[in-house]
């Protein structure tokens, strides 16, 4: 009986941790894919067509721009 119940006690505490662990904005967030944007990763080859325009950004998630 006290084995079945550390048992019981141990499957509780990690699923409770694995729900803590992830915040509701992560499971629930869903961006729509935004046209005419290419990310470039670090360290990443990319090859370059024709002239490269960069904006600068206002605020830092660039959701502003300067025109």
């Amino acid at each position: 009986m006290k084995r079945t119940t550390l048992y019981l006690l141990i499957a509780l505490g990690t699923a409770a941790s694995a729900l803590a662990s992830v915040s509701p904005k992560e499971a629930t967030q869903f961006e729509p894919p935004s046209q005419n944007e290419t990310v470039i990763e670090k360290n990443q080859a990319f090859p370059l067509v024709g002239p490269l325009t960069v904006q600068e950004c206002l605020n830092e998630d660039c959701t502003l721009l300067r025109s």
